[in-house]
């Protein structure tokens, strides 16, 4: 499966991606949302990892664009965010809109665990 990793941490971007490839998965990592975009544009993702807190172009700005995008709409999106209460856990509306399968919070969240969220993902979508 082919994940695009959006990930502005250098070092959270390698540990995830070392972890996701690991897991027998093709990684696109990149820092940012405009990246993540010819990142996508260039090969089309089967799953979507974002951190929403980025800088700048946040990571819910980035789906809005993302999901814009005929050829991107449907693709499956884990999030990656800081705090539980963030406004995606919270909004069912948005989180469909956006194609938000699941909220991972970081502290929360063992590389594990994303690799058998991106998995679950993967694997619902294949069967849908």
């Amino acid at each position: 499966m082919r994940v695009l990793l959006v990930e502005p941490d250098v070092l959270l971007g390698r540990s995830y991606g070392e972890a996701l490839t690991q897991d027998k998965h093709t990684v696109d990592h990149v820092r940012t949302a405009q990246d993540a975009v010819q990142a996508a544009d260039a090969h089309k993702p089967d799953v979507v990892v974002v951190n929403i807190d980025m800088p700048r172009h946040n990571g819910v700005e980035f789906l809005y664009e993302f999901t814009s995008y005929n050829e991107w709409q449907g693709t499956p999106v884990l999030v990656l965010a800081s705090q539980l209460n963030h406004d995606l856990a919270e909004r069912t509306v948005v989180r469909d809109q956006l194609g938000v399968r699941e909220v991972l919070v970081r502290s929360r969240t063992g590389l594990q665990d994303l690799c058998r969220a991106v998995r679950a993902v993967g694997q619902a979508d294949e069967s849908a």
